[in-house]
């Protein structure tokens, strides 16, 4: 009779370890759809950030040609917007050249 008892103590815990076991894949599934969710959230908010970012430096831009009150900052971005928009005018300037050879 212990012997039988011993055996079905054995599966009774067998039976609680299968349904832990069930349990935690259900909630690992549940957590690895939650993971993409958030991949997924900080991918966008990362698309988002980079298009303000963007947005921000083009306002920047229109402010400084615009000419207005610069700070420090302000002005050594105009500075170099302008070096840069002077690289662009020599490059295009070499194309037409080159094309016209």
């Amino acid at each position: 009779m212990e012997l039988e008892q011993y055996i079905q103590r054995i599966e009774d815990k067998l039976q609680q370890l299968l349904k832990k076991l069930q349990q935690s894949q259900a909630d690992n599934v549940m957590l690895r759809e939650q993971l993409v969710q958030q991949q997924n959230e900080l991918n966008r908010q990362q698309e988002n950030i980079a298009s303000l970012d963007e947005k921000l430096k083009l306002n920047r831009i229109a402010t400084v040609t615009q000419g207005a009150n610069l700070s420090e900052d302000e002005d050594a971005f105009r500075k170099e917007v302008r070096g840069k928009i002077n690289d662009y005018i020599k490059e295009i300037d070499r194309c037409i050249a080159l094309l016209n050879s």
